[in-house]
């Protein structure tokens, strides 16, 4: 599989403040990554409708907690993960 497309990965993480917890941002270098479209029965099993348009990201080796995925710019929350033997999929909704 070609991975020639890139986006960054937006984790959080909890850090001690003064006032208590607080949740910090953590944006990523660019990761290389395979952009494709979504079937109709995943469109189906994630939105509940068979129009949609969706993308899934194919990205090389397990990672870990993803809350966000930047991509053109655009900060999306990922709909699903699904982690595959050495790749995680993750599904936003496009544009």
């Amino acid at each position: 599989m070609r991975y020639n497309d890139r986006i960054k990965i937006v984790t959080t993480q909890s850090v001690d403040g003064e006032l208590g917890p607080v949740t910090k941002k953590i944006i990523s270098d660019w990761l290389e990554c395979r952009i494709t479209g979504v079937s109709q029965t995943m469109n189906i099993g994630v939105f509940g409708k068979y129009n949609s348009n969706a993308l899934a990201v194919h990205l090389k080796g397990g990672l870990g907690t993803i809350s966000g995925v930047i991509y053109n710019g655009v900060e999306r929350k990922p709909e699903v993960v699904i982690k595959a033997r050495k790749n995680t999929i993750v599904v936003i909704q496009g544009v």
